[in-house]
């Protein structure tokens, strides 16, 4: 039997994890709800949905799903998780799980109570080159990490920016954090399986350099943390171009370079061989890789990885079949709550008197 899908906020987010789970043989979009009618009624006219609700309570006595997909604002998580995994469905809840460390732990101590199955929307962290990268390393081919830099590249110019900066009531400015805490578990979940036991945040500097009415809408964030043996850089930028999502890795035998929005993997190393011939030697093997990339992303495309979220839709595949299966799920609790609580540490930190630079 297909597992039987709903999903709890019908805007943007919600389209694409439509199409994610549309593109999984096991499930089938039963429901939809928004707390605005109209929101509900239009989305499944466009999916070919039945259920159109505007109570999540109703919709799950009715529908009874398997699975909630919820796709509201963060400040809505926990109560409609809540009431979701009460009612005996397993839970895959967008980015960020919560407004606070602590209400994502209620969470999944509720999920864990209840025996159901949760993850979040970390798209990234599944994305093909990420788990190219991650094969890799774990193959040694790095060696011991010494530096890692995250760089997340946005942009206020997109729709999603501009509907923020146009409107004074948009969820963004009402969580703790705002732009910050709505894309900070992008560059920390990548980033925190690098980090030692022993690492702690070392700098935390945010502030306004965008013109815009919210003087305290900071867009951009430098962040440092990690030990003697690995150190951790992570930039939010709204200014630094191209846009995307950045990720390098320095290690003690070669360095690897991850473009996210491009999807491609480099490996950089030193030539063994002298003066020009090396660096002719490593043109070639730049040479060599960015043709891997090209056939890689071809074949993607062909295989129907051309998905404009790649890592969603095997986010999505994963956690089902850990519903099927009966397996772990596909992103640790514990993973979830380190990243958490480093996002509550920076915020705090990004509350003390900024710079504003125009």
């Amino acid at each position: 039997m297909p597992l039987r899908i709903a999903i709890v906020g019908c805007g943007k987010a919600a389209e694409n994890h439509a199409l994610a789970i549309k593109s999984q043989r096991d499930a089938s979009i039963v429901a939809a709800c928004d707390s605005e009618p109209l929101m509900a009624e239009q989305f499944c006219a466009r999916h070919g949905v039945e259920g159109a609700y505007q109570n999540l309570i109703s919709l799950l006595k009715e529908q009874d799903p398997d699975v909630v997909h919820i796709t509201t604002p963060p400040q809505s998580h926990g109560s409609l998780a809540s009431a979701a995994i009460e009612a005996g469905c397993h839970v895959f809840v967008e980015k960020p799980l919560a407004e606070s460390a602590a209400a994502a732990s209620q969470i999944i101590r509720a999920a864990e109570r209840c025996q159901r199955k949760l993850t979040i929307g970390w798209i990234y962290y599944f994305d093909p080159v990420v788990q190219q990268m991650r094969d890799s390393i774990n193959r040694g081919s790095i060696g011991t990490a010494v530096q890692v830099h995250a760089l997340q590249s946005y942009d206020l110019e997109g729709s999603f920016g501009k509907a923020v900066l146009a409107q004074a009531d948009h969820w963004v400015h009402r969580l703790k954090g705002k732009l910050i805490r709505n894309n900070l578990d992008h560059l920390l979940s990548l980033v925190v399986g690098f980090l030692p036991e022993d690492s702690s945040i070392i700098d935390v500097h945010a502030w306004r350099a965008a013109e815009s009415p919210y003087p305290d809408l900071l867009d951009e964030l430098r962040v440092t943390l990690g030990s003697r043996e690995t150190l951790v850089q992570i930039t939010f930028s709204c200014r630094a171009r191209p846009i995307g999502h950045f990720l390098t890795v320095e290690g003690s035998k070669s360095r690897v370079r991850l473009d996210l929005a491009n999807q491609t993997f480099v490996v950089e190393s030193a030539s063994h061989l002298p003066g020009p011939l090396g660096r002719l030697a490593f043109g070639l093997r730049q040479v060599h890789q960015g043709a891997k990339n090209l056939v890689q992303n071809s074949t993607r495309l062909v295989r129907t990885d051309g998905f404009g979220l790649p890592g969603l839709r095997r986010l999505v595949a994963a956690f089902y079949r850990s519903i099927e299966s009966d397996r772990d799920v596909p992103i640790p609790y514990e993973h979830i709550l380190s990243v958490s609580d480093l996002v509550d540490q920076v915020i705090a930190r990004s509350d003390l008197p900024q710079t504003v630079m125009q």
